[in-house]
């Protein structure tokens, strides 16, 4: 069911508005009555909190993050069931706008991310990843809208989102075999094939490859078309150059994407540190010395 403002969750928390929705979830600004502070709470969405899959994977969502506390993936108070049945997250109320919104801003007045930004940006992402995928928990859903900018205002800095597709390596899988789970253009080659099974931290890797060339360049790099197009191009498709489309980014970034893209798992880099690292070395700008 909907909630509207003034209603109150499970003795505690007073529902202020509805923030937005997604394919399985409705969050909700509310406020903490025993603490007097803002919180976000994230249902299923209308109608499906008894669905026992969905259920689990919002279970999951939480228990990955409540594995990540002192990263930067959102911070998770607890879950819980409402007096209504619907299960709900309770976690940190964010300030400010996803990364994918931030890169729209830049781009409709002709402008891009700079490199020196983007790096701050991935930072603490790939941080958390490389935590995450210490613990066998695979992302499944990297991408910019599921990274977020907090307003400087409210003490700044980036969180990773939604969980709500991870992979605990130590907890079985929740897609059936031939079930694809993710955004098209930011889904693994083997993803596309179905396996569940066989996936592992290297599809962030491929995410990563893809948001790194959708900021600096301002367009993904698969070709735009409908999802056969794109698994095409994912599983068989040349990766596009970087450099061409954005020249002042140093040619060897090209090399950099080819490897985060890479059709098989083992040509890729071996961990989201690693592919960090190596795009820091070719980003950062190093002084010149004047002798």
């Amino acid at each position: 069911m909907a909630y509207k403002p003034g209603d109150v969750i499970s003795n505690r928390y007073r529902i202020l508005e509805r923030l937005g929705s997604g394919a399985h979830g409705v969050v909700y600004r509310a406020r903490d009555l025993e603490t007097r502070g803002e919180l976000a709470l994230k249902f299923l969405g209308e109608g499906k909190g008894l669905d026992p899959e969905l259920s689990r994977r919002m279970e999951r969502e939480a228990v990955a993050m409540a594995r990540l506390r002192g990263t930067s993936a959102v911070y998770v108070h607890g879950i819980a069931t409402a007096q209504d049945g619907m299960l709900y997250v309770a976690m940190e109320m964010l300030y400010g706008k996803d990364f994918e919104a931030y890169l729209a801003e830049a781009e409709a007045v002709g402008g891009r991310i700079k490199a020196a930004r983007l790096l701050e940006v991935l930072r603490p992402v790939t941080s958390t990843l490389e935590q995450a995928h210490r613990q066998g928990i695979i992302h499944r859903d990297l991408k910019p809208s599921n990274v977020f900018i907090v307003d400087p205002a409210k003490g700044g800095g980036v969180r990773l989102l939604d969980f709500g597709l991870a992979k605990l390596l130590d907890a079985g899988t929740l897609t059936s075999e031939g079930m694809i789970a993710g955004t098209p253009s930011y889904i693994a080659p083997e993803a596309w094939r179905g396996t569940s099974k066989v996936l592992d931290h290297r599809i962030d890797v491929y995410a990563l490859g893809v948001m790194v060339f959708r900021a600096l360049s301002g367009r993904l790099p698969p070709p735009s078309g409908n999802l056969l197009e794109i698994c095409e191009w994912a599983t068989s498709g040349e990766r596009p150059s970087l450099h061409a489309l954005r020249t002042s980014v140093p040619r060897a970034i090209d090399v950099w994407i080819y490897k985060a893209l890479a059709i098989s798992p083992d040509e890729r880099f071996p961990s989201i540190s690693a592919a960090l690292s190596a795009l820091e070395a070719i980003l950062v700008t190093r002084p010149v010395s004047p002798f």
